[in-house]
């Protein structure tokens, strides 16, 4: 039995991945091509000291991906129109030495309270 089966995820957000495509005529070039359809991902979320969310999630997600539509278990949004920038994943583990998860650091990009 895994140990994640008593983790809440209260909070759900649209996720916005992407794919690195390489310039034909400059192979040295690459940029991120982000997807347009988003992924629903659940997500147990707190806030540090420079106002960073600190998430919690058995998805994955990349780094420099986007976070949208943040809202609380009762359909609330945390930020208006707020976006996110995943800054830093790491898995999570559990006692018994497996992965349980990931977690991240997003950076605020765009939107107020």
């Amino acid at each position: 039995m895994k140990l994640n089966t008593t983790k809440l995820y209260p909070f759900t957000g649209d996720y916005y991945g992407y794919t690195q495509i390489t310039d034909p005529n400059n192979p040295d070039t690459t940029a991120n091509q982000y997807t347009t359809i988003p992924v629903q991902v659940k997500m147990d979320l707190s806030v540090n000291l420079v106002g960073e969310l600190i998430i919690e999630s058995l998805s994955k997600m990349q780094i420099d991906g986007y976070l949208r539509n943040v809202v609380d278990k009762n359909g609330e949004t945390i930020y208006e129109n707020g976006g996110w920038v995943i800054t830093q994943t790491a898995p999570t583990l559990n006692i018994l030495g497996e992965k349980q998860g990931y977690k991240y650091r997003a950076r605020l990009f765009e939107g107020q309270i």
